[in-house]
């Protein structure tokens, strides 16, 4: 025997389909959730208070003769270590570490475009990531990387600046 809207009697009572439905439903959404979770957390997803090391990107446009660890003694100035690592245009590809006299500096910049026909690399200003004393640590203007014949590299800023040449360091 059914009621007045259609649904049968069971016991006098009407039984109700949608709810138990939805009922069932929400009772396996939330099994599924908890599924997952359980299986991320076993895999090793949870969640972590660690900074995540990004890698290098594998791909990019920097030439591979400016990829590496170089290094320059500078007059007056100290020792400057460079890293150069394979990037596209608008990623950080430069990290320059400056130890002085009393100051120690480290700067990263990013390829401004891509090279230029002869290899040439043209990097946006480079800025200050850390420093010790921070005061004397100060951002560079944009500058140029290219590769000497002689297997070393060549670092420019603007115009009148003094040019900075760097040999390949032994520790990669």
């Amino acid at each position: 025997m059914a009621d007045a809207y259609g649904h049968p009697e069971v016991d006098g009572e009407v039984r109700d389909r949608r709810s138990t439905w939805l009922l069932v439903m929400v009772a396996l959404i939330v099994a599924l959730g908890a599924g997952g979770t359980l299986f991320t957390l076993l895999r090793g997803g949870g969640v972590s208070d660690t900074a995540t090391v990004v890698p290098a990107p594998a791909e990019g446009v920097v030439p591979e003769g400016y990829l590496g660890r170089w290094e320059a003694r500078v007059d007056g100035a100290g020792t400057q270590r460079l890293t150069v690592v394979q990037g596209r245009v608008g990623e950080r590809v430069l990290t320059l570490v400056v130890d002085g006299a009393g100051h120690h500096c480290v700067f990263t910049a990013s390829l401004a475009r891509k090279p230029d026909a002869d290899g040439t690399l043209r990097l946006s200003a480079a800025t200050v990531t850390s420093g010790a004393p921070r005061s004397s640590c100060a951002p560079v203007a944009p500058t140029t990387l290219t590769l000497t014949p002689d297997d070393h590299l060549k670092r420019t800023g603007q115009p009148g600046t003094r040019a900075v040449t760097y040999s390949r360091s032994g520790s990669d």
